[in-house]
């Protein structure tokens, strides 16, 4: 436990770090910036080292994990990331100023707001679960599938939306820092994937369970109906993103979300992501709860949940923060549709990951192999 404790107070130094280098000086070239917090990263990966040296004794196993260094380096850039949330909105002063200005310009919208609060609340906390879990020698598979989704999602809004949105002509080599976001959890679900242990029920609870049709399943029931609204309204969110002229996506985009038409573009790539890649998610998953045996089920369930409560944290506080221009925010007679709309799709990915996971038997591949004496 003591190793645990160690990452979780060198991931709080990330608060005076970032107000020492704040008072530098020097930190008004984007170069130096860049430099500067690689040579920190490397730090805290050494420092991580010297943890696992100096709190664990010669009787106890050392953790051989990779990913022990991966997220004591991301539980220390979660208390950055909370640290530029709370400095943009006002909350603390000059801590990461020279960052904001000479290192990602585009964390200065509601959108960079929100996925930093959501890096340094959420995912810190995963972090420090999973190091809990390796320093234990325990399996953190599921809390790690859920986090690949979560920060998968992240990247493949915020990446993108950097370049492709207005501060496109404004990159510095700080963009770069972004990059371990995507190869670590890319290894992460690899790994997590090919780990599947079977799961154990007994063959005559396995008949009773995948004989039952879907309408003596009331929650899967629900959960598909869920899944086939969804997808109808991922179709209008998208065209609605697309400024598409179809009467029923101008009037959504008018009275209940115009956040979708933010030049920032980061709101109609979510929207594209939702369509081109939740969309067939929730088909094959609405497959999965009618036929038994898709045992890829609870895996895909969980990185489907952890994207969409991502998904919608950040497009949900997008749409109603102050960095949101005004005329951009949802109306307030509107308010009320917003919310029960938006959470409802936070909501019921949540809740079809615990019933995934609590419940598997529906979906255990049953064994045709005859039994030999």
């Amino acid at each position: 436990m003591a190793t645990a404790t160690g990452v979780f107070f060198l991931s709080i130094t990330a608060v005076p770090v970032c107000y020492s280098m704040n008072l530098l000086t020097s930190m008004n070239d984007h170069r130096l910036v860049f430099g500067g917090a690689c040579l920190i990263l490397a730090a805290i990966i050494f420092l991580s080292y010297l943890i696992i040296s100096l709190t664990t004794s010669k009787r106890s196993r050392k953790p051989n994990d990779l990913f022990f260094y991966v997220f004591s380096l991301f539980a220390f850039t979660s208390v950055v990331d909370l640290v530029i949330g709370l400095e943009l909105d006002g909350i603390i002063n000059n801590f990461v100023a020279f960052y904001l200005k000479e290192g990602e310009l585009y964390l200065n919208t509601a959108y960079g707001t929100m996925i930093n609060y959501w890096d340094g609340t959420a995912h810190y906390c995963m972090y420090l679960m999973m190091v809990t879990a390796i320093v234990w020698n325990q399996g953190y598979r599921e809390i790690g599938l859920y986090w690949v989704g979560s920060v998968m999602n992240s990247i493949v809004v915020f990446l993108p939306g950097n370049i492709a949105g207005k501060f496109g002509a404004d990159l510095k080599a700080s963009y770069l820092l972004n990059m371990p976001y995507i190869i670590f959890p890319l290894l992460g679900a690899y790994r997590f994937l090919q780990s599947r242990k079977p799961v154990n029920i007994p063959k005559e609870q396995l008949k009773l369970r995948q004989n039952k049709s879907i309408f003596q399943r009331p929650f899967d029931l629900v959960m598909v109906i869920y899944l086939v609204l969804s997808c109808a309204f991922s179709l209008l969110r998208m065209l609605a993103a697309m400024d598409s002229p179809i009467p029923f996506a101008q009037t959504y985009v008018k009275f209940y979300e115009p956040y979708l038409l933010d030049p920032v573009i980061y709101p109609k790539l979510q929207m594209l992501v939702y369509w081109f890649y939740f969309t067939p998610y929730r088909l094959c998953a609405i497959y999965g709860l009618l036929y038994p045996g898709c045992e890829w089920m609870s895996d895909w369930a969980l990185i489907h949940a952890g994207a969409a409560i991502q998904g919608q944290f950040s497009h949900i506080g997008s749409s109603l923060h102050s960095r949101t221009p005004y005329i951009l925010r949802v109306p307030i007679n509107t308010r009320p549709t917003f919310w029960v709309i938006n959470l409802a799709l936070l909501v019921f990915p949540q809740l079809l990951a615990w019933r995934c996971l609590t419940k598997p038997a529906f979906f255990v591949k049953q064994s045709n192999k005859p039994k030999t004496n």
